[in-house]
């Protein structure tokens, strides 16, 4: 928007893919509305609250509240008690979830009882307690997990 400083009119302007285009002072007004209501709604969002619930007016980059749509600090989440956990390695994450899926195809070409007999290892169970579960005695129960550990490795040494 330009103004002749003798004080008779103003021309305003519009940005249309990089030119400027004359328009009326009613056009600019419609035009420029939604676009001043979102940068004063933004600027809102960042002031904080003060304890009675009216917004504050200070420098709200001095102030020790946390304001919504604010840069956050990582600091500032370690003093609130928030931990910082390292990156996660994308292709690692998707390589564990592929031999997670594997796995669980192995799984269930197993028969019943040996894939009982894995469900109950994999939640920690010992061999006699898993014996005593399945009706066997412990030295089957440690032949047969042998056997099956050797099974699974073999159906995923494409993926390990």
């Amino acid at each position: 928007m330009t103004i002749n400083h003798n004080n008779t009119k103003t021309q305003h302007y519009i940005e249309i893919d990089g030119e400027q285009i004359p328009v009326t002072e009613e056009v600019y007004r419609a035009f420029k509305r939604p676009l001043w209501a979102e940068h004063k709604r933004k600027e809102r969002e960042k002031r904080c609250i003060s304890e009675n619930g009216s917004r504050c007016n200070k420098d709200c980059s001095k102030c020790h509240k946390q304001r919504t749509g604010s840069v956050l600090s990582l600091d500032k989440f370690t003093e609130d008690g928030f931990e910082i956990t390292e990156p996660i390695d994308l292709a690692e994450l998707i390589a564990d979830k592929l031999l997670l899926e594997e796995l669980y195809v192995a799984l269930d070409e197993l028969d019943p009882d040996n894939r009982r007999i894995m469900e109950l290892f994999s939640i920690g169970k010992s061999e006699r307690e898993i014996a005593a579960d399945i009706g066997l005695s412990q030295k089957a129960i440690n032949k047969r997990k042998t056997k099956l550990f050797a099974q699974l490795r073999e159906h995923l040494k494409d993926f390990i």
